[in-house]
């Protein structure tokens, strides 16, 4: 076969802007392009160029926002947008295995029929990150119902009831792996479905846009070489309504049932201000309030260099206490007026994060046991700090002396990332902390004072009861 079996699936990312000529070039070059099937579409033609080194996740994110920040409008943002989500997916089963080549493994061994293998050729990718896995694969079938239960049921027993021939040990392990992948899905839903009644309530767009807004510090670019745009300025409302439409499209194409995705509204962003601006960093704390339907939420986000002497501005969603902390206390020169004196703003958090690593760790392990893996979006950048357990500690007010200035209470907020939430969730679930902390000088140093432990897990538990809608008056003092 020849390269000529797939032009129109590369030609179409170069025309949507997802690629350059010089990596449509490095496509046309590369030893295994001669040799590829049919590719479905460009989100096929993407991923394989992820999976081969052609094209990085940051550089596809990149183009895209290059796309939909164009003026006058990119001809093909729409399905460029799509592509990528598309590609994202593909790369996700890349890497666990589910390929063309575990599909026709399972073709060959009888273990799935040729119609059914024709539509999941549609759906996975052609080459993988891993090894291709025709268990993961079979599990796979099952779970998007491209094979429905009773087939899978049939299949077992069929495989169950063979005589002994070459290929039939295989077909046992191949189905019994499937099971095993089946049965630790329904667990993990299990824990998931005690969070259902809130997902409900929320609403799934809500509910992936308040991951995207806060957890992990995600983040959209776009150019500014002006200076820090306003919180409320055209760029920065084009950003975040680029957002909510790439979410929202997101969000739809994950929805089955037709009803529930006709109902699906594209939030629209509105009551953008400012809450201060550090000017040493060159950084802005903004709000503002999503409206979806009738629903009004607010929300937080920053806007800043991605470099400190860089012109790539980058809007990076925020919890908005840590905002309303660390940007509503600056002084007329843009400047902090809370620096955890004596401490020193270094020292404090040195000392906060040192005294709730031990206990993040004892809370988490069982935790981490039972998380399912994140299927990320691919649509937005991550700040690798934000992903931190500890992810932001800011002084939201001035701290007071205590037993002759040996000891210091601090007001703090702290953005924390629930493990625990997470493992019954699947997704970042963000915390604001707020409370008064006690630290100490010792030897020259400063560290927490004794009573932290219980007072950290306080915050804790009193910060996940209101995520609930639940009072924490009944905790034990």
């Amino acid at each position: 076969m020849t390269s000529d079996a797939n032009p129109d699936a590369f030609l179409a990312l170069l025309t949507q802007g997802l690629i350059t000529d010089t990596q449509h070039d490095a496509v046309l070059a590369h030893p295994e392009t001669p040799s590829l099937p049919p590719l479905p579409g460009p989100a096929h033609a993407l991923a394989w160029m992820r999976v081969r080194g052609l094209i990085t996740e940051a550089q596809q994110n990149a183009a895209l926002d290059k796309v939909e920040a164009a003026e006058p409008a990119h001809p093909h943002a729409d399905d460029a947008a799509i592509s990528a989500m598309d590609a994202d997916d593909l790369v996700d089963l890349a890497g666990q295995g589910i390929t063309h080549e575990a599909l026709q493994a399972l073709h060959s061994d009888g273990l799935v029929d040729t119609p059914t293998r024709d539509e999941a050729l549609e759906e996975t990718p052609v080459v993988g990150t891993v090894p291709a896995s025709a268990a993961a694969t079979l599990a796979w079938l099952v779970s998007e119902e491209l094979i429905d239960k009773k087939g899978f049921e049939a299949l077992r027993a069929q495989v169950a009831a063979e005589p002994a021939f070459a290929m039939a040990a295989d077909r046992v392990r191949i189905v019994n792996e499937a099971q095993a992948l089946i049965d630790a899905e329904a667990q993990a839903m299990k824990a998931w479905q005690s969070r259902t009644q809130r997902a409900r309530r929320i609403g799934a767009l809500k509910l992936m846009l308040t991951v995207l807004v806060i957890g992990g510090g995600l983040g959209w670019y776009f150019l500014a070489p002006a200076g820090v745009p306003a919180c409320d300025a055209a760029s920065t409302r084009k950003t975040l309504d680029n957002l909510m439409l790439r979410v929202s499209v997101d969000v739809r194409m994950r929805t089955l049932d037709p009803q529930k995705r006709a109902e699906l509204q594209t939030p629209s962003i509105g009551s953008m201000r400012e809450i201060g601006y550090r000017k040493t960093d060159r950084v802005r704390g903004c709000t503002a309030v999503m409206t979806q339907g009738d629903k009004r939420d607010p929300m937080a986000y920053t806007i800043g260099p991605v470099a400190p002497k860089s012109d790539e501005m980058v809007v990076r969603g925020a919890d908005l206490a840590i905002v309303q902390a660390r940007f509503g206390n600056l002084d007329a020169q843009g400047k902090p007026r809370y620096n955890a004196e004596p401490i020193g703003r270094a020292a404090l958090e040195n000392a906060f994060r040192e005294g709730a690593a031990p206990l993040s760790a004892r809370s988490a392990n069982s935790a981490q046991s039972r998380q399912r893996p994140r299927n990320e979006s691919g649509l937005v950048d991550k700040d690798p700090d934000r992903s931190r357990e500890i992810a932001e500690v800011e002084v939201a007010g001035p701290c007071r002396a205590l037993e002759n200035d040996a000891v210091q209470a601090c007001p703090l907020v702290i953005e924390y990332n629930d493990r625990l939430l997470s493992a019954i969730g699947g997704d970042t679930q963000s915390l604001a902390l707020a409370g008064e902390f006690k630290f100490l000088r010792e030897n020259g140093n400063w560290r927490v004072s004794d009573d932290f432990p219980k007072t950290f897990m306080r915050s804790v538990l009193e910060a996940r009861l209101k995520s609930m809608g639940l009072a924490a008056e009944a905790l034990p003092q």
